[in-house]
């Protein structure tokens, strides 16, 4: 059998495809994509039916994947043109026809920095790295291959130091393989020698005597195995924002100095610029994150207050750091100076004292992946959700039984719970309050714990036990949103609307894609302020609105618009038919008497 076709390019690196003289994807089985890369990217351009047939469906019987095989070659057959043959296929073998690939692009580097460039491109998109592998033999080869190909562009980096002028490509470089190998110390020195200025160097941070715009060394402890995966940060420079470019290219470029700083020291693994901008634009981020084994992620915006970071331990999905920086046209080099010092100055130090957690997290990973399990159903707020995010924190808790933010989070449950059933059920709060100080037992600096100690003492009727254990978390945590929404909400109860309003509007700048808590919250207090209109709109913000009905039918009600407060009504009833407004407010508690009385109003103008 023969297929011919020729002008063709066969591009591996990145998407697999097969291009044609116009410059545009040619239709190809997928399978056949993979028997064309691997021809051409062996050096061979000859194998076996066998060989092809066993690698390419490894989980076939040998006459299903022979049978494969042929149907493959034969549904090829219309890459037709009169100029060759593709691929030339005899009982025993297939043959790679004079095709291009884009394999021996990158092997071709000549010393010139154009070449040294395309290669960068080229590998940075990684072999194959979009393409569905048959497991076995072929992904093997091609993990094999892409070793392969690293060991060729560290060489040829090596080569253009000495060569190339273009000192942003041998730092772009430098950073890719140290996130491969952040151990590698030649590629360190060479990033040491290519980079403007001096670069971050790594120390202890609370030693003494650290100065403006100077990093030291830690050096790796003695006695720590050298097998120890280093946490791995991934600095996600922001979206553009506004109309000044210029504001949005140094905030960019800034976050591009500190991570190619960072890529120089030894205590962590640095995800490149190119990568991170990868991450930062897609669909799932947190999936793409957890994908490439990311432990602390930076994640920067701007607007018009200047560039927000806050750095987040991703296996508790916590903030540990947060800070907002002027960013302003006047004075531009100084601030970028300044910014870098200080974002990178905190994420040395939080990777460096978060070590133990990190420690733990890789001991013990099921333990946190059923954790965020949890946490991600928790961000609804439906009876459903709140059970399913009990049963996996409980499920985090098999695995680990003194894991004190999986107990924080089952009173989280227990007390959200409560109020979403409306009624007054001690039991739940019990539980909930248990759970909070068996955490705060086994770890009593743990910021949600406390919270949630706040929590229930706020639905028991302990306003000011409440504000102390929150004004404990958030001294913990100063930037971490839920502790905020948290401190927020009891303030509500506490009769300072105007407060928790305020503090809910610095919980949504940390945490922009709210959860509905934060809205609801929000809505409550726009009520008690007598802003009706913006408690509706908060509550219409809520991606579930049910827990909101009685809040948005009460709002209407006080606005006069019985019809709409009446809808409500029968949506709030339909999800809690035995709900009865004084019984209500007999639990609820509210420090002063006029909160019970307005809510009360527009409760029963609403008709419950």
């Amino acid at each position: 059998m023969i297929l011919t076709g020729a002008g063709y390019h066969l591009r591996t690196f990145g998407e697999l495809r097969l291009i044609g003289a116009a410059g545009d994807a040619v239709a190809c089985p997928e399978r056949g994509l993979l028997i064309l890369a691997y021809l051409s990217a062996s050096g061979q351009k000859v194998a076996t039916r066998d060989k092809l047939a066993t690698m390419v469906w490894p989980d076939r019987e040998k006459s299903v994947a022979f049978k494969n095989l042929r149907s493959t070659l034969w549904r090829m057959q219309h890459l037709v043109t009169p100029a060759g043959a593709v691929l030339s296929a005899t009982e025993t073998q297939v043959v790679l026809g004079p095709i291009s690939c884009d394999v021996s692009d990158f092997e071709g580097i000549d010393g010139s920095e154009e070449s040294f460039r395309n290669a960068l491109s080229l590998w940075r998109d990684t072999f194959l790295s979009s393409t569905d592998l048959p497991p076995g033999p072929y992904a093997s080869w091609v993990m094999e291959k892409r070793r392969a190909f690293t060991e060729v562009l560290r060489s040829a980096l090596i080569d253009a130091e000495r060569l190339s002028a273009d000192r942003s490509t041998l730092r772009a470089a430098c950073a890719h393989l140290l996130e491969l190998d952040p151990t590698d110390a030649t590629v360190r020195e060479i990033l040491q020698r290519v980079s403007h200025g001096q670069l971050l160097s790594v120390r202890a941070p609370n030693a003494a005597g650290l100065q403006s715009g100077e990093f030291y060394e830690w050096e790796t402890q003695a006695n720590e195995p050298e097998t120890v995966r280093l946490p791995r940060v991934a600095l996600l420079p922001p979206a553009a924002f506004g109309s000044d470019p210029m504001l949005h290219a140094v905030s960019v470029a800034v976050i591009e100095d500190i991570t190619i700083g960072l890529c120089s020291l030894r205590s962590m693994s640095v995800v490149a610029p190119y990568t991170a901008e990868r991450i930062r634009d897609a669909a799932d981020k947190a999936a793409f994150l957890e994908r490439h084994g990311v432990t602390y992620a930076l994640d920067c915006r701007m607007s018009d207050q200047g560039l927000f970071t806050q750095l987040i331990f991703l296996p508790t999905d916590q903030i540990v750091w947060a800070d907002r920086f002027r960013i302003s046209p006047e004075g531009l080099l100084k601030q970028r100076q300044e910014i870098a010092y200080h974002v990178a100055r905190a994420v040395t130090e939080q990777v460096e004292t978060g070590r133990p957690q990190h420690l733990d997290y890789l001991s013990h990973p099921e333990a946190y992946y059923a954790y965020l399990g949890g946490l991600r159903h928790l961000s609804g707020l439906g009876l459903p959700d709140v059970r399913r995010a009990r049963h996996d924190f409980r499920d985090a808790l098999k695995h680990k039984q003194d894991f004190a933010p999986a107990l924080s989070g089952i009173a989280r449950t227990y007390a959200t719970e409560w109020l979403l059933t409306a009624r007054a059920d001690g039991e739940l709060l019990s539980l909930a309050e248990r759970h909070a100080k068996d955490a705060i037992e086994r770890n009593e600096v743990l910021p949600t714990a406390h919270r949630e100690v706040g929590v229930v003492k706020l639905y028991q009727g302990d306003l000011d036990e409440s504000l102390a254990a929150l004004d404990r978390a958030e001294q913990l945590s100063p930037h971490y949103a839920d502790v905020l929404y948290s401190h927020a909400d009891t303030l509500v109860h506490a009769s300072r609307p105007g407060e928790a309003l305020e503090k809910l509007g610095h919980a949504i700048s940390l945490n922009p894609l709210a959860p509905d808590a934060y809205l609801w919250s929000a809505a409550g207090a726009s009520y008690f302020l007598g802003k009706y209109e913006q408690a509706i709109g908060f509550a219409q913000d809520m991606k579930d609105k049910s827990p909101a009905d009685r809040i948005v039918a009460a709002s209407w009600a006080m606005l006069g618009d019985r019809k709409k407060a009446r809808q409500h009504r029968m949506r709030a009833l339909k999800v809690n038919p035995t709900f009865d407004v004084d019984k209500w407010l007999a639990v609820i508690p509210f420090k002063e008497q006029w909160q019970k009385d307005l809510y009360r109003e527009g409760l029963k103008k609403a008709g419950f």
